[in-house]
């Protein structure tokens, strides 16, 4: 009686410690490929929200426990340099956090957004990331190619294009217009507002406040006046 219990038991554990070992391997393994893939993924992300910024090392800084990421960035506009900052920020989604990079001038106006990593619900939370394709069949039929070039609007996805230009040391508001197009932009932006994904109002305003909880903690970074700040994005 007592060995059909110990025999199960023991081949059970052996199994587990055996999976374990496994993963332990695999885990290590794989730990330098995720690194790397992170590192470029946020280095593309650099790209879409500084645009023609030249970007220095992240900095790192501890806020209440938490490590605060951001970069700074520069370049010359009329003979002058002026200063972009970029800044990774989270906020609690319906599938769980949602992790982006934001990119904003010296006066707080965001230069783009970019999400780096989600898991919303798919055809609701997940069309964050979604890239609208406004090219009909018509178009490939009589061009073999799309007629019109949208630029970043159609390399972007939507709901992250629609946040350039907005006020990130403001409210922004939410509507509900639908799917945001480029010919919404002057409209909303009057209102510091952005256009809310159907059915994931939880996804939208994850992102929004996310923004609103990193530029303040970006303002309270740069003025502790780390090596190369000297304040900006007031």
């Amino acid at each position: 009686m007592i060995r059909d219990i110990v025999k199960p038991t023991l081949t059970l554990a052996a199994v587990a410690f055996i999976c374990t070992l496994l993963l332990s391997y695999v885990q290590k393994f794989t730990e330098p490929a995720i690194k790397r893939q992170k590192g470029e993924n946020q280095d593309e992300a650099l790209k879409l929200v500084l645009p023609g910024f030249s970007v220095g090392d992240a900095q790192k800084i501890s806020m209440a426990g938490v490590e605060f990421l951001f970069w700074i960035g520069k370049k010359k506009v009329d003979y002058k340099t002026v200063k972009g900052y970029a800044f990774i920020t989270a906020g609690a989604g319906y599938g769980g956090n949602i992790e982006s990079m934001v990119g904003v001038d010296e006066s707080g106006k965001i230069l783009g957004v970019s999400i780096l990593n989600q898991s919303e619900t798919p055809g609701l939370g997940a069309r964050c990331v979604e890239v609208a394709n406004r090219e009909t069949l018509w178009d490939y039929i009589k061009n073999g190619m799309p007629a019109r070039d949208y630029n970043k609007e159609r390399r972007i996805p939507w709901f992250q294009n629609q946040f350039e230009g907005i006020d990130a040391n403001a409210e922004v508001r939410i509507t509900r217009r639908g799917v945001w197009n480029p010919e919404m932009r002057p409209q909303l932006l009057e209102t510091n507002a952005i256009s809310a994904l159907t059915g994931a109002t939880i996804t939208t305003a994850a992102v929004v406040q996310s923004i609103r909880l990193g530029m303040t903690t970006l303002k309270k970074a740069l003025s502790m006046r780390l090596p190369d700040t000297d304040g900006g994005a007031q």
